[in-house]
């Protein structure tokens, strides 16, 4: 990438534009960063479509579960996004947000997303991304040792 390509595709060695070149890393020899071309494309579409970008919105809290969140807190679970206050006492879960809608609570632990298990790999923010406000998806939730669905539309992420 070399300096005034940004917005410029990036290809593959078939010709194929794998990704958008946006910025280049200064004092560095030819690093530069790209976003790909799915995200780039889900971008230009809501342009077109709506004239802004949006983001999708859940709105809860949340630690990722792991081996030793679970074991540090007794989970009965070693995955999921377990819905937690703000480390400054913020809710967990956001007034009126789509998750407050439907009734998720603190201490709550989102399994799956979508009929997707919620790991470190695969993160609550990686998938909430792969939609679009609007969308109704399925959450997997456990709450006191019992495991039950609900539907969610996801709403629309503002910024204060």
């Amino acid at each position: 990438i070399n300096r005034g390509n940004s917005g410029g595709p990036l290809l593959n060695l078939q010709g194929e534009v794998i990704g958008v070149n946006f910025a280049m890393a200064a004092g560095a020899e030819n690093i530069g960063f790209a976003i790909p071309i799915n995200k780039a494309k889900k971008t230009i579409e809501q342009v077109k479509k709506l004239g802004k970008i949006v983001y999708p919105f859940l709105g809860v809290r949340y630690v990722l579960v792991d081996d030793k969140i679970q074991q540090e807190n007794k989970l009965p679970v070693d995955y999921g996004a377990w819905i937690q206050k703000g480390e400054r006492g913020e809710p967990a879960v956001f007034p009126g947000s789509p998750a407050q809608k439907v009734g998720l609570q603190e201490g709550d632990i989102i399994l799956e997303f979508d009929g997707k298990k919620i790991t470190k790999n695969n993160s609550l923010a990686k998938l909430i991304m792969e939609k679009n406000p609007g969308d109704k998806i399925t959450l997997k939730i456990l709450r006191k040792e019992k495991e039950f669905s609900v539907e969610i539309v996801l709403g629309e992420r503002l910024e204060k």
